[in-house]
């Protein structure tokens, strides 16, 4: 590896001819971000320098970049991820015809589809969002910073299942219990409830309690088909670059260069 402050990532910067391959020097932009899009901006920058032929050092990404990706990648995707899962009951509830969509409980495919959509969108729009960055990789340096942020994304998305998964089934086990269901209503009694009210709203939360036990097991999956489709992704470019690296087209960095 050619000279250059190596205390921190960096990218873009001049090259020069060593060996046989363009040895990236380093330059004047650290690498320090601040969040989702701008990392990304990174990625894309350093793999636009590998494809040019740069043969970047992955060590010049210190343990610190790593942990700022990795912790973007976390930070990107659990509040949102979270929110999203905390959505599901609705959808399931929409498909087991406890809860009404478009004014009715009785829907039609369509309406079903849209309920399961809605607990969704999140995780497909943004697992295919964070495929196409997880192919901008070549070499050592872009695919560091990529398992990084991918990383934090799947360690995120695993805590997100596991609260998630052990909220509902509180609720379901604990929370919702005939008992506690049945003091709730006695309360609503102070307010004039009246008794086919008090009836309605037992049934309802006895028959939609369900609902809970199976959207818990519906963010667990919808979680690792989230993480799965990025790393999907990148093995396919892993397959990608090393037909190119095989022909000569590309060079990465090698020990010893």
């Amino acid at each position: 590896m050619a000279g250059g402050n190596s205390g921190n990532g960096k990218a873009g910067g001049s090259n020069s001819k060593a060996g046989g391959g363009d040895i990236f020097q380093g330059g004047d932009r650290t690498v320090h971000p601040l969040g989702i899009l701008e990392a990304i901006g990174f990625i894309e920058e350093a793999y636009a320098d590998e494809s040019g032929g740069a043969e970047i050092d992955p060590r010049r990404l210190t343990t610190p970049v790593r942990w700022e990706f990795m912790e973007i990648g976390f930070r990107s995707s659990f509040v949102s991820g979270l929110t999203a899962a905390l959505l599901s009951p609705l959808a399931i509830g929409v498909l087991e015809k406890n809860v009404p969509i478009f004014g009715t409980t009785n829907p039609s495919v369509f309406d079903e589809a849209c309920g399961l959509l809605l607990a969704m969108i999140f995780s497909m729009g943004y697992s295919i969002f964070l495929a196409g960055v997880a192919t901008k990789y070549l070499g050592g340096y872009t695919r560091a910073m990529v398992t990084n942020l991918l990383f934090g994304v799947s360690v995120s998305s695993a805590l997100k299942a596991l609260i998630v998964f052990l909220a509902f089934h509180m609720l379901y086990f604990f929370v919702l219990t005939d008992a506690n269901v049945i003091g709730f209503i006695q309360f609503l009694y102070k307010f004039n409830l009246q008794y086919d009210a008090a009836v309605s709203i037992f049934l309802w939360i006895k028959n939609f309690k369900s609902v809970f036990l199976t959207s818990a097991y519906f963010v667990v999956l919808t979680s690792a088909f989230f993480v799965a489709v990025p790393y999907a992704a990148m093995f396919w470019a892993h397959l990608r670059n090393k037909k190119l690296i095989d022909a000569g087209v590309v060079n990465v960095f090698k020990e010893g260069n």
